[in-house]
C-alpha cells in the first residue's frame, strides 16, 4: 500500500504538468480606437461594473474596459437601464459642464451625450496622456509591451488564458 503511494505521489510531482492563468492584452489599431465611442443603441448586462457617476437623473456606471451603461434613475425605486456608450478601454468617468469625460484607452476623451435622445459625440480627444491600461497583476509583461507588439496599437482590455506547462515544474529534464 505504501509503495502504491508512493508511486502515485512520484508521478504527479514528476510526470504530470501543471495549468496557469496568464493575462494577454486586448489590443485595438490607433485608427479604429479613435472611431470607437458610440452609443449601442440598447442597454447590455452589467456583467464588470466598475466606478460610478451621478449626473441630474442618470447613473453612469462604468463596465470595466468596454463603456457606461446609462441608468435613468428619475424614478429611484425602479432605476432602468437605458442604452449602452461604448468606449474601449474605460475605467473611469465624470462629468463636468455637460460633457463626459472618459479614459479611452491612453486617450482622454470628452463626449457630449443628449440623454432625451440617447445619442452621444466626441467633442474633444486628448491623445496618449493616460498611461497604458496595466493587466489584473499591476503591471504590463514585457512581451506585451509597446515595443514588442504591432505599431499602432493600444490596450483597450485583459483577459485571462488558461495555458499549460510545456512540461512538469518538477521535470527536470
Amino acid at each position: 500500500m505504501l509503495k502504491k503511494g508512493l508511486l502515485l505521489l512520484s508521478l504527479i510531482l514528476f510526470g504530470s504538468s501543471y495549468y496557469y492563468t496568464e493575462y494577454v492584452p486586448v489590443l485595438m489599431n490607433r485608427t479604429d480606437l479613435e472611431a470607437s465611442v458610440e452609443m449601442a443603441g440598447e442597454a447590455k448586462p452589467i456583467t464588470d461594473p466598475g466606478k460610478l457617476c451621478l449626473y441630474q437623473q442618470w447613473v453612469l456606471l462604468v463596465e470595466k474596459y468596454k463603456g457606461i451603461h446609462l441608468i435613468d434613475n428619475s424614478d429611484p425605486s425602479n432605476p432602468v437601464n437605458r442604452d449602452f456608450l461604448r468606449v474601449p478601454g474605460c475605467r473611469d468617468v465624470v462629468v463636468g459642464n455637460g460633457i463626459l469625460y472618459a479614459d479611452n484607452a491612453v486617450d482622454l476623451v470628452g463626449i457630449s451625450v443628449d440623454f432625451s435622445a440617447l445619442t452621444a459625440s466626441v467633442v474633444c480627444r486628448k491623445k496618449a496622456i493616460l498611461p497604458e491600461v496595466d493587466s489584473p497583476e499591476g503591471y504590463i509583461p514585457s512581451k506585451f509591451k509597446r515595443w514588442n507588439r504591432p505599431d499602432n496599437t493600444e490596450i483597450v482590455a485583459w483577459v485571462s488564458v488558461t495555458k499549460e506547462s510545456e512540461s512538469s515544474y518538477y521535470n527536470y529534464e
